[in-house]
């Protein structure tokens, strides 16, 4: 694959791996970053790297999207718990359906 391509689409898993994650803390709720790996691993059957996941939870915070808290987890061990915030699901749904749009016309073209 070209270069180019490869840069193109790293980029656009970088962005579907966010909208993943913020769908994973609307619909289930809290969960710390080894939740959302596993959980994103069943979902998809493919193990998302490590530092991808707090990259993409780093820049959902930015947004107003998500926040985090301390808490301690099943182990008593502290853990770093990560929530959708009041108005993820509804810039979710807008994002997801401009995504569909954006992709069924990629896809879907008629060619000249």
């Amino acid at each position: 694959m070209r270069r180019e391509a490869d840069k193109l689409l790293r980029d656009a898993r970088t962005g579907v791996l966010a909208l993943a994650i913020l769908k994973i803390l609307v619909d289930h709720g809290p969960l710390h970053g080894y939740g959302l790996r596993k959980t994103l691993s069943t979902l998809t059957g493919r193990d998302p790297p490590e530092t991808s996941v707090y990259d993409a939870l780093k820049r959902l915070e930015r947004l107003g999207l998500a926040s985090s808290y301390w808490a301690r987890g099943g182990t008593g061990s502290l853990r770093k718990y990560y929530k959708a915030t009041p108005i993820a699901g509804e810039v979710l749904e807008e994002a997801l359906g401009e995504l569909s749009r954006l992709m069924g016309w990629l896809l879907c073209r008629e060619t000249g």
